[in-house]
């Protein structure tokens, strides 16, 4: 609904105006005694009216019966007696003008007046009906109108008039002094009230006086107590308020004294509890740190006994081909020195010399290769040491180091990643990222299947950005385990090699050093796809938190 508007300035222009009590209360009792007095006025007014015009519609009747009675009775008389009975009514009409009949009119059916007494005119007036003769009273004359039988049986009427002004003028006069009684009880019954609400208004002020002084702490305040009324039984009530309050705020300081030194001596404890629990941070945090050293050293350290079975073929190779290379030489020297070599002996000597040399360059090329790709990636995840480097060049060397952990198992992996990809960033830390998918496929993907494949692809899908991909077939990861994989110490396999804190460190790797996001997406028995989005070039911060 919406506000009126006439209201709403009603209520401000009210609002001016900061009434007492006392005032609000003769505003209050003034109006209704107004009320009261003007209804009952009003009442009176009516009753006595009503009254009057009662008594004024029965002295109607009453007076046209014995006029009518008298008119007929003289019109039936020999020689029509109407003469006599017109001077009869003028002598009788001359007494008052302002009360009872003050003329009578009798005239035949054809409207010629047959009488005429009293101060009426020879022009009859128009008579009053009867729903009008309250109205025709308060103008100070009824005009009545009425039937009376005539000599030879004709119909003829009778009017008069009826004078009200002093039953209206009397009316008047009551009604003027029981307006004056009426306001005269107003006033005094104004002045006593407002003689007793000053003394009200002294006491609920010594209430209020009171009231703002325990607002502002002073409790042992105590109000006298006068009388048998109702503000004695406030003023005692209020007395034992304020002997409560006090005694409650007592009882408050006292609890608030005693809180005051159990929160020094909780924060006491809550100090000594951050203290140990800072300290019990610091120590994890270290050992954590600890671990995550103790998993990289030995991921190298799995590199090493890797690379050093693998470097053990070609050079073991290579040392076979050269012992057969010396003692062929020796053998053909023996020979030479006997001058009994021929031709034939000679080529099928230079022919061995030569496979044997193959043999040689083959094996140790293939060791040398094997060095170089575990002594790049060893520097690179010991140091971790920033530098430019080529993508698909780093992680091919990252797999040829651990080519070894599932050489003679059912497993394989692919790789797809154009030789076009250059990165200024930690090959260290992306090595240590493959090296931790490709064990952890191994360990948890792989696990009781019989066959499995592992591809790592890259491609270029933003301006500097690349996104490199570790798929395997393998067992999937549960629901449930997918959003804490990479939580630390996270793992389903403790006590059978597995530490918690491989994918926790790669994703440590891919956020802090790296400058790049990690995605992981799997579904139970249909493998796991891990999806890492890295710059070309590596922040400027994980740049100073690598080096």
């Amino acid at each position: 609904m919406k506000p009126n508007p006439v209201m709403t300035l009603l209520q401000q222009q009210l609002s001016r105006f900061n009434l007492s009590l006392t005032s609000k209360l003769l505003v209050a009792v003034l109006a209704a005694f107004i009320v009261l007095c003007s209804g009952n006025y009003f009442i009176s007014y009516r009753m006595l009216e009503a009254n009057l015009l009662k008594n004024v519609l029965t002295n109607i009747n009453q007076s046209s019966q014995l006029i009518n009675a008298t008119v007929a009775s003289a019109t039936n008389v020999r020689d029509n007696n109407l003469h006599t009975l017109e001077t009869y009514f003028n002598e009788m009409l001359k007494t008052n003008e302002r009360n009872g009949i003050v003329y009578i009119t009798v005239a035949g059916s054809n409207g010629r007046i047959l009488m005429h007494a009293g101060n009426g005119k020879a022009l009859l007036p128009a008579p009053d009906l009867p729903a009008n003769y309250a109205q025709a009273a308060h103008a100070g004359i009824i005009h009545v109108r009425d039937q009376v039988l005539l000599e030879n049986n004709e119909i003829g009427f009778l009017q008069y008039g009826i004078a009200t002004q002093d039953l209206m003028q009397a009316m008047a006069d009551s009604g003027r002094s029981s307006l004056i009684l009426t306001s005269i009880v107003i006033f005094l019954s104004f002045i006593a009230l407002a003689l007793f609400g000053m003394k009200m208004t002294s006491r609920l002020s010594a209430l209020k006086y009171a009231s703002q002084e325990i607002a502002a702490g002073h409790y042992d305040l105590h109000i006298p107590e006068i009388g048998r009324d109702e503000l004695n039984e406030v003023a005692h009530s209020f007395n034992l308020m304020s002997d409560a309050v006090q005694s409650k705020v007592k009882e408050i300081s006292i609890l608030n004294a005693e809180l005051e030194q159990r929160v020094q001596h909780r924060t006491m404890d809550i100090d000594v509890a951050n203290l140990q629990l800072e300290r019990n941070q610091k120590e994890l945090h270290a050992a954590r740190e600890t671990l995550q050293k103790s998993e990289k050293l030995a991921s190298l350290g799995a590199i090493v006994a890797g690379i050093t079975h693998e470097i053990n073929t070609p050079i073991g190779n290579a040392l076979m081909a050269a012992g057969v290379i010396n003692e062929l030489v020796t053998q053909f020297g023996e020979r030479t020195a006997e001058g009994k070599v021929s031709l034939s002996e000679l080529r099928q000597f230079i022919q061995q010399c030569q496979e044997g040399s193959q043999i040689v360059e083959v094996s140790l090329g293939r060791a040398a290769e094997l060095i170089q790709s575990f002594k790049q990636v060893a520097v690179d995840q010991s140091s971790e040491r920033r530098r430019i480097f080529n993508l698909a060049s780093t992680i091919t060397e990252t797999i040829t180091t651990l080519k070894h952990t599932f050489k003679n198992k059912p497993y394989t992996l692919g790789t797809n990643i154009p030789d076009t990809i250059i990165m200024d960033s930690y090959p260290g830390a992306l090595g240590q990222i493959m090296t931790n998918f490709i064990n952890n496929a191994l360990l948890h993907a792989f696990e009781g299947k019989q066959q499995g494949h592992m591809q790592i692809n890259a491609e270029m899908f933003a301006p500097n950005w690349v996104r490199i991909s570790f798929t395997d077939d393998g067992n999937g990861i549960p629901v449930g385990h997918l959003k804490r994989i990479f939580e630390p110490f996270f793992t389903t396999r403790h006590g059978h090699g597995g530490s918690g804190l491989g994918l926790n460190v790669v994703d440590n790797i891919v956020h802090r050093i790296l400058g790049g996001q990690i995605d992981v997406a799997s579904q139970v028995g249909f493998g796991t796809i891990f999806k890492i989005e890295l710059p070309l070039v590596a922040p400027v911060v994980a740049m100073k938190e690598g080096e």
